[in-house]
């Protein structure tokens, strides 16, 4: 009586040994992209362009929406910004109220604005500029950029002579003085002369902005004509999510008593809408650009894959499986695009990293840029490895069902 021999059962594969076939697999992916270089080549060329798309499209989203948010927070303060002001000329209570609300309700950024007209004297003529005296906290809350010396401290209030901070426009009307040499502004205030120093230069927003500059609220009757009262306020750098229901209940309580109103000023409650509009176009026109870079893989691949079939076959007849073949090419597709999502990556930071870009940033008036959003990298790459795998898949697919008849055929 014979006994068939019992084969031994397999057991559970050790996650080593997973881990090795892996490895292998994808040192056999490496190899495969190295023989077939050309092809290769094409796929990279056509993804990296994709993905220097994708990434740019992103990148350039982010600066939009930083010249967005800096001109718009330059123009009428920080999100959320809510002002008080009184409803005709402030008188001694109003101007109490005023000093004293921003430590009522534990704001931490604050500043007193009187905005007025100012009047300079030089040896060639005479300079109309706007002239605002505002606190220190005004640079931060209108985030004024200075391009030469400093802005406004407050150590300033106790010079004799008045600190005063110009805009670039004023600075070239009055020759672009070097401001070691401490120069001098001759302010006309009415029937005498008020002499200030300049300390320090900000930029201008474009070509077409005013002359302007800033003094220490503090130091207002040394730099503003007395016989028109300055427009004064109040604006308070608050969070966006109280911003409204604080300028609705300031408006409320300030209006029946001192004849005050408060409104929000920031740019972000009329403008939040647009900037929402522009991101969506920018995400748009990137996934339009990242998908004909996927087709034109999906088509190399399939093509490819044609010519493969008595390499195919060969492998199976060495005793390849059917899923040891689908996940080796797949995983040259995907090796492929994660190698040229990286290549597309790195290309976009360094166009828009360089000192060329920067500068042109600075001209446009984004002085404060983000860094290449980290974000961004990390969807080109996603997306090219994404892209890899769903155009192996198909040719991936297809190699599992040529057969060793085939190669041989071939």
């Amino acid at each position: 009586m014979s006994h068939r021999a019992e084969r031994p059962r397999r057991g559970p594969r050790e996650p080593g040994t997973r881990a090795t076939s892996l490895a292998a697999m994808l040192v056999d992916a490496w190899d495969e992209l190295k023989v077939n270089r050309v092809r290769i080549l094409l796929a990279l060329v056509g993804i990296t362009a994709a993905v220097v798309g994708l990434t740019g499209a992103v990148g350039a989203g982010t600066i939009m929406r930083d010249m967005m948010i800096e001109t718009g927070e330059r123009q009428s303060g920080r999100t959320a910004t809510v002002s008080v002001r009184p409803s005709g000329e402030a008188n001694d209570a109003q101007m109490t109220v005023l000093e004293r609300l921003p430590q009522d309700y534990g704001v931490e950024h604050s500043t007193l604005i009187a905005s007025g007209g100012g009047t300079a004297l030089t040896p060639a003529n005479r300079l109309q500029f706007g002239l605002s005296a505002v606190e220190p906290e005004y640079e931060a809350l209108f985030r004024v950029p200075i391009v030469e010396g400093r802005f406004l401290v407050e150590e300033d209030a106790d010079r004799l002579a008045p600190a005063v901070v110009v805009n670039e426009k004023l600075w070239e009307q009055l020759g672009t003085p070097d401001l070691r040499t401490d120069p001098q502004l001759t302010l006309m205030l009415g029937d005498h002369l008020q002499q200030a120093v300049i300390v320090g230069v900000s930029a201008v927003s474009s070509e077409w902005d005013a002359a302007s500059a800033y003094a220490l609220f503090s130091q207002r009757d040394l730099v503003l004509p007395q016989d028109s009262p300055p427009e004064l306020q109040l604006s308070m750098w608050v969070p966006e999510d109280i911003a409204d229901e604080f300028a609705m209940s300031l408006s409320d309580q300030l209006g029946q008593s001192m004849d005050m109103f408060a409104s929000r000023d920031d740019w972000a409650k009329e403008g939040a809408a647009q900037l929402e509009v522009v991101q969506w176009a920018v995400a748009a026109a990137a996934g339009g650009m990242f998908l004909l870079g996927a087709l034109g893989l999906v088509n190399i691949n399939l093509v490819t894959m044609q010519h493969r079939v008595r390499e195919i076959g060969i492998r199976r007849s060495y005793g390849a499986t059917s899923g040891r073949i689908f996940l080796g090419v797949l995983l040259e597709s995907v090796v492929a695009t994660f190698v040229a999502g990286l290549v597309g990556v790195a290309l976009t930071v360094l166009a828009v990293q360089n000192p060329l870009t920067q500068d042109w940033l600075k001209s446009i008036g984004v002085y404060e840029p983000s860094p290449f959003p980290l974000e961004a990298a990390l969807i080109g790459l996603g997306a090219s490895t994404l892209v890899g795998a769903l155009a192996g898949a198909l040719p991936a697919f297809r190699a599992t069902r040529v057969q060793i008849v085939d190669a041989i055929r071939g």
